[in-house]
């Protein structure tokens, strides 16, 4: 196959690879995730090398060979030359899940993050029917797809500006400040490379018993296939994650661990092609070295947390929302919450309006307490 493979990019999250592989049969784009072995290889039919026959040969799929599409099911204006190497690029999309085809700067297909779902394999220009390796692209001009491509290009255009990160840095950082106070201290979370991110430190104002931590940068780039899940992904796509803590004695022990905990699940999104949303729960990655009753293992994320409580003194969690990203879209801040088996085992079941509901009871609020017992 590497023989065959005409051009190979790497998406700017490093997490995604796509290849256009000449067999002299066909043209193919193929799409595969480095990291999720879960995802299978996207593949998406291009155009033949051959003139299309009228019938498909039920010996080439025996000898493992890339089907054509017949005479019927392409444009009647479909080429079959070889494709330069060199007159080929591809516009990655935002997510880093999807990838477009231009030739000679005309979109000629298009692999989007919903491939692999309800037989659609992708979007080539040349498809006339839709068929198992390829659905129409329609009009590579104007269009759903052609404006969610130009969209994309937009992004990476603006992120590739020498000011972009310095840009989103403060408009984030002015919004929490302004929330809490100034941040005491930054850790970089990106191992220097893309997507740039950081953690940010904060005394909250309402209270010195409480340490809160911040993601920086999640929120400045689509978190990947929400769309295949909610109908208005663009209002979920966006997100910042807290992480807060209620000191135990009054002792400040949390940046022995925290910070290496939300560093390695930072880049989890674009690194696997999922998403965090409303009522996930993800695997916690460091033990809490201060739990005293019980073993955290996951941590519960939600952007409406019940109050908590330090001395039946009830206090409300200092970020709820109001921030924009430079898109226009809104930025859901959601709080991390550590949890044990039995309470992962019970949002499960239950689901976690429930679990939140059951918090509420409990006041289990949105700082986390190593010391707190079992809600059961």
């Amino acid at each position: 196959m590497e023989d065959n493979v005409i051009y190979q990019e790497t998406n700017p999250y490093g997490s995604f690879g796509a290849f256009v592989e000449d067999d002299g049969r066909t043209i193919y784009l193929y799409l595969q995730s480095i990291f999720n072995p879960e995802k299978e290889m996207r593949a998406l039919w291009v155009q033949n090398r051959i003139p299309a026959p009228l019938i498909r040969n039920s010996e080439d799929s025996k000898k493992g060979l890339a089907p054509y599409l017949c005479k019927d099911e392409i444009m009647e204006n479909s080429p079959i030359e070889p494709l330069d190497k060199e007159k080929i690029h591809f516009i990655w999309t935002e997510e880093g899940d999807g990838v477009a085809l231009f030739y000679q700067e005309k979109l000629i297909a298009f692999v989007p993050p919903w491939s692999g779902i309800k037989n659609i394999s992708g979007y080539s220009k040349y498809a006339k029917l839709e068929t198992i390796t390829a659905h129409p692209l329609g009009d590579s001009e104007h269009g759903v797809l052609v404006d969610r491509i130009e969209k994309s290009k937009k992004f990476w255009e603006f992120r590739a500006e020498p000011n972009s990160w310095k840009n989103i840095q403060a408009h984030r950082l002015q919004f929490l400040e302004n929330k809490m106070s100034t941040h005491s201290k930054y850790w970089s979370a990106d191992g220097g490379k893309f997507p740039h991110l950081a953690i940010l430190k904060f005394i909250p104002p309402s209270t010195t018993d409480i340490v809160l931590y911040c993601t920086l940068g999640m929120s400045a780039q689509n978190l990947p296939t929400v769309e295949l899940y909610l109908k208005e992904y663009e209002n979920h796509a966006r997100i910042e994650i807290i992480f807060a803590l209620k000191l135990v004695d009054g002792v400040d022990n949390t940046d022995t661990w925290v910070p290496n905990c939300i560093g390695e699940f930072i880049k989890y999104p674009w690194n696997m092609g999922k998403w965090f949303g409303e009522g996930h729960t993800i695997t916690l990655p460091r033990r809490d070295p201060e739990a005293l009753y019980l073993n955290f293992s996951h941590l519960f994320l939600t952007a409406n947390p019940p109050y908590g409580f330090i001395n039946e003194k009830q206090i409300d969690r200092p970020i709820q929302s109001g921030l924009v990203s430079e898109e226009g879209q809104n930025i859901n801040f959601l709080y991390a919450i550590p949890i044990t088996e039995e309470e992962v085992h019970y949002i499960r079941t239950q689901g976690a309006k429930s679990f939140l509901t059951l918090m509420e009871s409990k006041q289990l609020g949105w700082f986390h307490n190593s010391e707190r017992e079992s809600l059961f």
